[in-house]
This record gives structure tokens, sequence and C-alpha cells, in this order.
């Protein structure tokens, strides 16, 4: 079995892809050719958390807003149930065209 070793422009598009920094882009480039095969994952690992944390961040944002707009419909009088089944259709119909 042969070894297939990625190809300089071929990580450097998965790390593009993966919206990687040019900094960390060019780190990790770097060390393909300089350090070990942990040392690499060990670089990955850590952008790898980094973009989960961004992640995380987004998502408690998210829930910020989800939990202002639950607040604000539950102050709302009660709609009659066929004006919320005449908006439930025409919200599943905007999402699958």
């Amino acid at each position: 079995m042969t070894d297939s070793v990625m190809q300089r422009d071929d990580v450097a598009q998965l790390l593009h892809d993966a919206d990687c920094p040019d900094e960390f882009t060019q780190r990790f480039l770097t060390a393909m050719e300089t350090e070990s095969i942990s040392d690499q994952l060990r670089l990955l690992r850590t952008q790898r958390t980094r973009q989960l944390d961004r992640i995380h961040c987004e998502e408690r944002k998210l829930d910020h807003l989800d939990f202002l707009r639950y607040t604000l419909e539950k102050q709302m009088p009660t709609q009659p149930k066929k004006a919320k089944q005449m908006r439930m259709k025409k919200l599943r119909q905007t999402q699958n065209p």
C-alpha cells in the first residue's frame, strides 16, 4: 500500500474551504514540511477548537434572539387555529420551494 500524501495545494484549498485564517494556513503548510505528523495534528486540533468556540458563541447569540422571540410571542393574544395553520403552511412553502 502506498502512502497518500496530500499535495500542498490540496491542503491549502481544504484549509481555505474550512475558513481557516491565512496565518493558520501558512503555519500549517510550513509544519507539513518541518514538523512531525503529531505536531500537525496538534495544530489542526487547536484550530478546530477555535472554530468550534466561535460556533458556540454564535449559537449563544441565537439563543438570546430565540428567547426574546419566545417572550414576545407569549405576550401575543391567542391566534385562531385557522390563522396559525395558514401561517405554518406558508412557512413550509417558503422553506421547501
